[in-house]
């Protein structure tokens, strides 16, 4: 134990005293909290880190990127321009191997006869009941429905979805239409893959 000066009377107070024994001043104990140095170091250790693994993190994303996709739709444009045709869009999914057909006429399609990849007389062929107008009531087939001559099913895996024909009854006889699938597979094709010249309504019974 030793003797400080105190700094106000100027006599000597115990280094273990909390307050001059003379004059009452208290003793300021200069040093800062431990719990409170703890808080401060963590505080520091957290901002130097921080920058260095969102950098970390930023290359790792830049060095695992993958390309977009391309798109994986292709949308019909028809081939066959008659005088009276169906109005339809089709689709096809090529990972789903799924056929979409929108009926765009303000009439049902019945007893359709569909030809997939037709060439003259040979192709893979499907019947379809009915074909509902309107966007929700689109039919959607699978590519592996459709049958040849010899009945064997079309094979998405080795083959590919070319061209599809429709032939279905209306209030207007037999319409008909031809749709092909192209290299360039973009929504900017919906206005022009639709086919259809037919009078507005049916003709009265």
């Amino acid at each position: 134990m030793s003797l400080r000066k105190c700094p106000d009377c100027g006599n000597g107070v115990s280094s273990s005293a909390r307050a001059c024994p003379h004059c009452g001043r208290p003793r300021k104990k200069a040093h800062v909290p431990i719990e409170l140095v703890g808080v401060l170091g963590v505080a520091v250790i957290c901002l130097v880190a921080l920058p260095w693994r969102t950098s970390l993190q930023d290359d790792t994303t830049s060095a695992s990127a993958v390309p977009p996709a391309p798109p994986q739709t292709s949308i019909a444009r028809p081939y066959r321009h008659l005088e009276r045709s169906l109005n339809a869009l089709i689709s096809y999914n090529r990972v789903l191997n799924l056929l979409r057909i929108e009926n765009r006429d303000a009439f049902a399609w019945s007893n359709c006869q569909l030809s997939l990849n037709s060439r003259g007389i040979s192709g893979y062929e499907l019947e379809v009941t009915s074909v509902k107008p309107g966007l929700t009531d689109a039919a959607l087939l699978q590519s592996s429905e459709f049958i040849d001559a010899d009945g064997k099913q079309f094979d998405p895996a080795t083959n590919s979805v070319a061209t599809l024909d429709l032939d279905c009854e209306s209030p207007y006889g037999h319409l008909y239409y031809g749709g092909k699938f192209g290299t360039e597979d973009s929504a900017s094709h919906l206005g022009s893959a639709t086919a259809g010249n037919h009078p507005a309504s049916p003709p009265s019974m």
